[in-house]
């Protein structure tokens, strides 16, 4: 009987801290105007049994507006403008414009990460552990139907800074999301969240 009572004082207090946690990265980006960084994407693929690296630069300005681009030879650019959004593919030449929905942008670029959702609202929330000290790990899992399984979030143990995303969908495939180089509030440059179709190519409009 005590050892139950034990237990279910060390999961609350579990609980309690990884709510805590959560609540910190929330009011450590609520301060965030704007941010750059370069990533590191790392996919795994359950159809395939393949994993595939691909790397670039990921700027967001708040609240709603997000853009990828990725280095070569992949190319792609993605970009967020708090209505649509739209997918550059160079092999292809083809500019796909889409109404944006949660549906079809990826959950490390949803949320709080742009401003558009509260954390403790949309996740119930659990601490991982991990071999870096440095590092604090929370593994969320949506309260509602999100699409996907889980996603953990890695952050600055001190800071709260975002260093790390894992996504698990409903199949299995595995999405990990690497940051480095932050900066914050540094000011939007023109144009950054426009993209236009290069002269000749396709342009696929699903609105």
């Amino acid at each position: 009987m005590l050892a139950c009572i034990a237990l279910a004082l060390v999961a609350a207090d579990s609980d309690d801290e990884a709510g805590k946690t959560l609540d910190a990265v929330q009011k450590r980006y609520e301060s965030v105007r704007d941010l750059r960084a370069s990533f590191e994407q790392t996919s795994f693929s359950v159809a395939l049994g393949a994993e595939t690296i691909s790397k670039g630069a990921v700027s967001v300005e708040r609240p709603g507006k997000m853009r990828w681009e990725y280095a070569a030879p992949d190319g792609r650019v993605i970009v967020l403008d708090k209505d649509s959004i739209k997918i550059w593919n160079p092999d292809e030449k083809q500019l796909q414009i889409a109404a944006l929905s949660a549906g079809n942008v990826s959950p490390t670029a949803l949320g709080f990460l742009l401003g558009q959702s509260v954390l403790r609202d949309t996740f119930n929330a659990e601490l991982i552990s991990g071999s870096d000290r440095a590092e604090r790990g929370l593994r969320l899992r949506p309260k509602s139907d999100g699409g996907f399984e889980l996603l953990e979030l890695w952050v600055d143990a001190k800071t709260y800074e975002l260093r790390e995303s894992v996504v698990l969908d409903l199949f299995g495939n595995r999405t990990r999301l690497r940051l480095s180089d932050m900066r914050e509030n540094s000011g939007a440059k023109p144009g950054e969240f426009e993209f236009d179709a290069p002269a000749g190519a396709e342009v696929v409009d699903l609105r």
